[in-house]
């Protein structure tokens, strides 16, 4: 057992640090949301851990996401992954440099246990919902994350293998995406997720 894996046992009880170390989860996006996402569960013991981006890192996401200045210019899974590894060596991260659609998105759903939507595009997020409600997949949503001061008005949804984090209100396309509320929505997103592995049953 790693110095982690020894650390983190005084967080959590046996059952929920075995649960942490088996369940697999699918980050989609790796931007604001996602990359910061990723940094919490892993600090939180997630170890199986697939992040999938088609991006790279500008210096304009840097108000936001979980990566440094160094890294402009790099495919935003290699850097997340690089990240990643230096919080936990021991954990396993695979990183999908594509860009998720219909031709590709049930091979990467059917081998995961919880599904994290962390993209902006508003067809993408449909497709997420969707193909995770076809597989009977957990997923874990936002909507709404852009502006500052108005933090307060974040609220989670839940449904039956669903959550949805944000104001629903605030769109990217209205206001400007910022790391106080991103990275709130963010935590929120992590959090569920969290729930949602403390009620699984593994065999």
């Amino acid at each position: 057992m790693s110095l982690f894996e020894l650390m983190l046992k005084n967080y959590f009880d046996e059952e929920m640090f075995e649960k942490l170390s088996k369940v697999r989860i699918l980050i989609i996006g790796c931007g604001g949301l996602g990359s910061n996402i990723a940094v919490l569960l892993v600090r939180c013991g997630v170890k199986n851990l697939t992040i999938v981006d088609f991006d790279k890192v500008d210096i304009s996401n840097l108000n936001r996401q979980n990566f440094f200045f160094y890294q402009t210019g790099e495919d935003k899974t290699s850097a997340l992954k690089d990240i990643l590894l230096k919080i936990n060596p021991c954990i396993n991260v695979k990183s999908v440099n594509m860009k998720v659609d219909e031709s590709n998105i049930d091979n990467l759903i059917s081998e995961h246990d919880i599904i994290v939507e962390a993209v902006d595009n508003e067809l993408t997020k449909v497709l997420i919902f969707r193909k995770a409600h076809e597989h009977g997949k957990k997923v874990v949503m936002a909507s709404g994350i852009a502006g500052f001061g108005d933090c307060e008005n974040i609220k989670i949804k839940r449904g039956k293998n669903f959550s949805i984090v944000g104001d629903f209100v605030t769109s990217i396309k209205d206001k400007k995406p910022l790391a106080p509320k991103v990275v709130a929505v963010a935590a929120i997103q992590a959090d569920e997720v969290l729930r949602m592995v403390s009620e699984f049953e593994f065999d």
